[in-house]
């Protein structure tokens, strides 16, 4: 059966594989804007459905605030340069919590209204008391959280509503290379795997494409996919 393009979808599976590097070509595909969503009127049986505009969506991103931040940076680009910080404290063991509060940018340091904390440890299978995430799974939690929320933000510009969205992410890491049992095998990720099941006022392909630009923007996706400049030092 045909189903028009503008109907909601339910749970629609949506896959996202992540290579060790992600092409140029792919990351600056950008996928075209769809026109406003649109669904039938009430009609008697047998009749064809005539379709109108709905209302607007409502996902609770303010799209634009952040149209208008960038026609700010565009006219002050030093303003657009931030610095997010977290500090880390051992507990015992593997154990210890990351408390992360001020960031800097505008021009400026900024406090948040509370500090949060994220906790870290390592599974019993390590020797470990299991009291929190792994920083690897914290990486997972990362990048799902900003594809995620990247998804609302392009579905609220493009004014398709959002029912659920939900992202499954998995990691490989071959162990032995933590433990340099094999210098040839990496310590991270040999893999990453993101997929999504979303229940939208959308057609597949408008799905697809919230994804697609969600994952072009974030940044998260990106730390995870480019080298990145780390410098480690003791004070």
């Amino acid at each position: 059966m045909h189903h028009p393009a503008n109907t909601r979808r339910h749970l629609h599976p949506t896959h996202l594989l992540l290579p060790a590097r992600a092409s140029t070509k792919t990351r600056d595909r950008l996928p075209a804007i769809p026109q406003p969503r649109t669904q039938p009127t009430n009609q008697p049986k047998g009749n064809e459905m005539t379709y109108v505009s709905t209302t607007p969506a409502n996902n609770g991103v303010n799209t634009e605030a952040l149209i208008g931040a960038r026609g700010a940076f565009a006219e002050t680009p030093v303003a657009a340069q931030f610095t997010f910080k977290s500090t880390c404290d051992w507990i015992e063991g593997t154990y210890n919590r990351n408390s992360i509060s001020g960031y800097f940018g505008l021009g400026q340091e900024h406090e948040r209204k509370r500090t949060f904390s994220i906790e870290s440890d390592h599974p019993e299978v390590f020797a470990a008391a299991d009291r929190a995430p792994t920083p690897t799974e914290i990486v997972l939690a990362a990048l799902a959280s900003c594809l995620t929320g990247g998804v609302a933000a392009v579905a609220q510009h493009r004014g398709i509503q959002l029912h659920s969205v939900r992202a499954t992410v998995e990691g490989d890491i071959d162990v032995q290379g933590i433990l340099g049992m094999d210098p040839e095998i990496r310590n991270g990720f040999s893999a990453i795997r993101v997929s999504f099941e979303i229940d939208a006022d959308a057609s597949d392909e408008d799905i697809r494409a919230l994804v697609a630009q969600s994952q072009k923007r974030s940044a998260v996706f990106d730390i995870v996919t480019n080298p990145t400049n780390v410098a480690v030092t003791v004070a």
